[in-house]
């Protein structure tokens, strides 16, 4: 997928329904068109307050103190678009035709109106995004960092960009938003789109070999560095175990290269076997 690192630095994104069962691409071409008591807007609104109380109320221990404020603000609303399908395509030229909504670095959220559910499921998965730890670091050395949970993004005072931890902080992200979408009992919702489903599954697995508290610190705090560390520690104190973990989870989500999936779910496992025995066989 092409990202908006010219125009829009950094983008969450979600994904409608990534593979069919022949993995083909799926898209979704209608617009939901809400009835006269409760627009669209209305619907991601609500849920967008509910995620947002219930983040603060799960996960607020280890939010740093702007960031509380800023969710605790009715304002995050005024930020939060549900706009047509064409609109969107529209205005956002280079994000990929199935990607259903956005969160950008200045935390707008926008959301195609494609029908009830799909705008309850993107809401929740693009305000999840708003209440992770973000951060823009101007480096010494001329680089700009901007840091959203686990994801790392830097722009190189030389023009290049290096991401890190993109596609499990989506996993991340999608495992919260399945958790709330079942809290808000919004069944129809969570089953509406599937989204980073390969890296949300590496993500549940990640949680139970490294600790939720792990998880939470780096995905709602700024302690990065404590997720790596067990995980590097369980890898048989390897160190470059997780940069490993995070670069094969982009390949399986982002290749269109069978091959190179295949290998990458092959380290993959061999790495889950080895972290698996380490915690629980010694």
């Amino acid at each position: 997928m092409k990202e908006l690192y010219e125009e829009e630095p950094e983008v969450y994104e979600t994904k409608a329904g990534n593979r069919d069962i022949n993995n083909n691409e799926i898209s979704y071409e209608c617009d939901f068109s809400s009835n006269e008591e409760i627009t669209s807007k209305e619907i991601a609104d609500a849920v967008h307050d509910e995620t947002k109380r219930d983040m603060m109320e799960e996960h607020g221990d280890v939010m740093n103190e702007s960031q509380r404020e800023m969710l605790d603000s009715d304002e995050t609303k005024d930020h939060l678009n549900v706009i047509s399908s064409q609109e969107y395509v529209d205005r956002f030229e280079e994000v990929s035709f199935n990607v259903v909504g956005h969160c950008d670095k200045e935390g707008n959220i926008f959301i195609k109106d494609v029908s009830m559910p799909v705008v309850e499921h993107v809401s929740v998965h693009e305000t999840m995004h708003l209440c992770a730890d973000r951060q823009e670091i101007n480096m010494e050395n001329g680089d700009t960092k901007l840091v959203s949970g686990l994801r790392e993004t830097t722009f190189h005072e030389d023009g290049r960009i290096t991401d890190k931890n993109e596609k499990i902080n989506e996993g991340i992200t999608e495992m919260y938003t399945m958790r709330e979408l079942k809290s808000q009992e919004l069944d129809d919702a969570s089953e509406s789109i599937v989204s980073y489903p390969e890296a949300r599954v590496w993500a549940e697995r990640l949680e139970k070999l490294v600790g939720q508290e792990n998880v939470e610190a780096a995905y709602f705090g700024t302690d990065k560095k404590s997720i790596e560390r067990e995980f590097n520690r369980l890898s048989g104190n390897d160190e470059s175990a997780w940069n490993r973990f995070s670069k094969d989870i982009d390949v399986v989500e982002n290749s269109q290269d069978m091959d190179e999936i295949r290998h990458a779910k092959e380290r993959l496992f061999i790495q889950y076997k080895t972290i698996y025995m380490n915690k629980y066989m010694d």
